[in-house]
């Protein structure tokens, strides 16, 4: 290279490297030039040619090596080392850095791990965080920090001082003017008053140490369930007042998540240390839940919301609606105002003032939808109204289905007619059964929950309806499962594809829905019944008829006193009684059989049945009212599934899924925690406190870094979700 003139001037924006060398910087490159102009150039994340472009303005004597380093990004010894390189090898040894004695790649904090460890440093954590997010040393970010590849992070921002529990516990004791325990924001209060606030908007402060923070674990899980959603579509807004639908949805859930199993259980809680979690000031009083919920059930919504709610679910797991589970749950009615439809219920083994539900499960046994039965029908009857019509809605009119329930909705009629209609049923066979031989069965073993188990099998075709002059004969499958107590299991089903193994697994995976039955009363308490309000029932419903139940309690004493009294004649006639006794006793039989006769005449002019209005006056024909019933069994169902899916999650961590899982999802809801929020970058961080046992926090680790990546923002905020576990570095 000819020797160069010294420039005579610069452009604004250049930085001299020397008396014959300058450099322009922009954003995409490096343009090196003297006093002729530019000279050469590179892009800024072109390595091999800032090694050459150094090597060759190193030899030249254009440049020295500390100005010329810090604009290449890299030590001035990798300068002085490519020189060496370039005067021996030229430029074939400095191609891909790899010669002898050239510069190594960096194998773990690769130009593609570079952003995510930058990223760490601009959140403001430290160096050791991010060398653990990225899976490096300290070391390692230490030196990129020196080469230049990384940047120091800025200095945290000065935000105003989170509160601790005992300044929150302070500030919540001393009421603002009067207002109430707890109660700070006290303009919006009065707005509400006024009207002219619907909702107070959910606003965040820097907070330490909250109780059950981590119960906002749950809120992508819930949102993903679409309760808030489909409650917005559904529902029109509530009354002007502090508290808006939102609010008071997430207050039930987060309640029915922390085993607050009443309303009444609200007040045993912090009303402050609850309202930070929904933004805030205070959880809404029980009588304000109540009067919100009453609201709610004015609007006759309940029904919608659930078929809203049904139709998400189904789109989302549409293959497992194939195979649908269904059995009865009865509620109780425990008040002594009104007289409602009485059943048996089966825990207390008597009949007592009730509703059934029928729910349906999927194939993978989770709750799909339920239907009330106020006037408690027949689980059959509900299976041909209520639940075909619903599932045919969800699945389509093609495609075949298959109902799975206990011998209490027997009936071969209705399996037949079902069949033709493109539903089969799996069930147990109802009556008494003559016993197979031992030597039909065979074992057959399959996997449940990961462990083997081997049934013993064995199978035939039954005929359960006869043939007739005109409807053919109808056949089952029917399969038994015989213990080791000699005890044989009968199943029956119309499906004709499936392996005998298979239909036993799925009859007997019923029970599933049985334990959530259990679970569902343990944890939340689905039988609590959020108030003891009626309403109208339906007057012409047909009902047993009193006047010919009585008659036929009137004719049976009468016919048990005439057998009585021919008992007695006869005694008499034996023992060759007085004629004048023996004649009062015949008497007696002709009126008391004429008395007969004339309660079976007229008992054949009653009528099995009439109307209900006919037995009770108008005001007194009520039943349980469904709205608010149908609107907290919601909640619970979607607290359930919600914490269902958190499991899925964590369920690796634990050998014990069942147990385990749901025990550690209840301690995390109950973490304390800090809140921070950050409106400049539009976060919302949840760091929360550790857990009693390694195994656990890790779960709790993997949990929060799962939940980050869904980019969850809180309702009705901005604010996106970030989770954090606080763990020792």
């Amino acid at each position: 290279m000819p020797d160069a003139v010294e420039l005579p001037r610069l452009p604004e924006e250049a930085t001299i490297l020397g008396p014959r060398l300058a450099v322009v910087e922009t954003p995409e490159e490096l343009i090196f030039m003297n006093a002729c102009g530019p000279l050469m150039s590179c892009a800024r994340q072109d390595a091999a040619a800032k090694r050459f472009i150094g090597a060759v303005l190193m030899t030249q004597g254009l440049a020295k090596g500390e100005p010329l380093a810090a604009v290449l990004g890299v030590h001035r010894s990798t300068l002085f080392r490519n020189q060496t390189l370039y005067r021996q090898g030229g430029l074939e040894a400095l191609r891909d850095g790899r010669g002898r004695g050239a510069p190594r790649r960096a194998h773990k904090l690769t130009d593609a791990v570079l952003p995510m460890a930058q990223a760490c440093l601009d959140e403001g954590r430290s160096q050791s965080a991010a060398a653990r997010a990225v899976g490096v040393s300290e070391a390692t970010i230490r030196h990129a920090i020196k080469l230049g590849r990384l940047r120091r992070g800025a200095p945290p921002r000065q935000r105003r001082g989170a509160r601790s529990p005992r300044e929150r516990a302070e500030r919540d004791a001393a009421p603002a003017r009067g207002a109430g325990t707890a109660v700070k924001r006290v303009e919006e209060r009065l707005l509400a008053c006024q009207g002219e606030l619907s909702a107070a908007p959910p606003h965040f402060e820097p907070v330490e140490g909250v109780a059950n923070a981590g119960v906002l674990l749950a809120l992508p899980a819930l949102i993903g369930e679409g309760l808030l959603s489909s409650a917005e579509r559904v529902y029109q807004p509530l009354k002007a007042g502090f508290y808006g639908l939102h609010a008071i949805l997430l207050c039930l859930v987060m309640m029915a998540l922390l085993r607050i199993k009443t309303f009444e259980g609200l007040s045993a809680h912090q009303p402050g240390e609850l309202g930070i979690l929904l933004g805030l000031d205070r959880v809404p009083e029980v009588k304000t839940l109540r009067r919100k919920l009453a609201e709610l059930g004015e609007q006759q919504q309940a029904a919608k919301l659930a078929a809203a709610l049904t139709e998400r679910w189904a789109q989302g797991e549409p293959d497992e609606l194939g195979l649908l589970y269904i059995d009865g749950h009865v509620s109780t009615y425990t008040g002594r105002k009104h007289r409602l439809p009485k059943t048996f219920v089966q825990k207390r083994r008597q009949c007592q003032p009730a509703a059934t539900d029928t729910w349906v499960h999927n194939g993978a046994a989770e709750p799909l939808f339920f239907v009330t039965s106020p006037i408690n029908r027949h689980l059959l009857s509900m299976i041909d109204q209520e639940v075909i019509p619903e599932a045919r809605r969800q699945i389509g009119a093609q495609r075949r289905l298959t109902l799975v329930f206990d011998r209490e909705a027997w009936s071969p009629k209705a399996f037949r007619r079902w069949h033709a209609e493109g539903v089969d049923v799996i069930t147990y066979r109802k009556g008494h059964q003559v016993p197979w031989e031992a030597q039909d069965f065979q074992p057959v073993t399959l996997e449940r929950d990961g462990k083997p188990v081997t049934y013993w099998l064995a199978e035939r075709s039954v005929q359960v309806i006869p043939a007739t002059k005109k409807t053919p004969a109808f056949w089952m499958r029917e399969i038994r499962r015989l213990s080791h107590t000699g005890h044989q299991t009968a199943i029956l089903t119309t499906r004709q594809d499936l392996p005998a193994e298979v239909i036993a697994e799925r009859m007997f995976a019923r029970w599933r829905q049985e334990n959530f039955f259990k679970y569902m009363q343990a944890e939340f308490n689905i039988d609590h019944l959020s108030t003891y309000a009626t309403e109208a029932a339906d007057p012409e419903r047909m009902v047993p008829n009193p006047e010919r139940r009585r008659s036929q309690k009137a004719l049976k004493a009468k016919q048990a006193q005439l057998g009585r009294a021919h008992v007695r004649q006869a005694a008499q006639q034996r023992d060759a009684a007085a004629m004048a006794k023996q004649a009062q006793e015949a008497a007696l039989i002709k009126r008391l059989a004429a008395d007969c006769d004339q309660l079976a005449e007229q008992l054949k002019t009653l009528d099995k049945r009439v109307p209900l209005k006919t037995v009770m006056e108008a005001e007194q024909i009520v039943q349980h009212e469904t709205e608010r019933k149908t609107i907290t069994q919601l909640i619970k169902v979607v607290a359930y599934r919600s914490e269902r899916c958190l499991a899925s999650l964590v369920e690796p961590f634990f050998a014990r899924h069942d147990d385990e899982v749901h025990a550690f999802l209840k301690a995390v809801f109950q973490l304390p925690g800090d809140i921070l929020p950050d409106h400049e970058r539009q976060e919302l961080r949840i760091r929360l406190y550790g857990l009693a046992n390694h195994r656990s926090q890790q779960a709790l680790i993997a949990l929060c870094a799962c939940l980050n990546t869904q980019q969850v923002v809180y309702p009705g905020t901005e604010l996106q979700l970030v989770f954090e576990a606080i763990q020792s570095h």
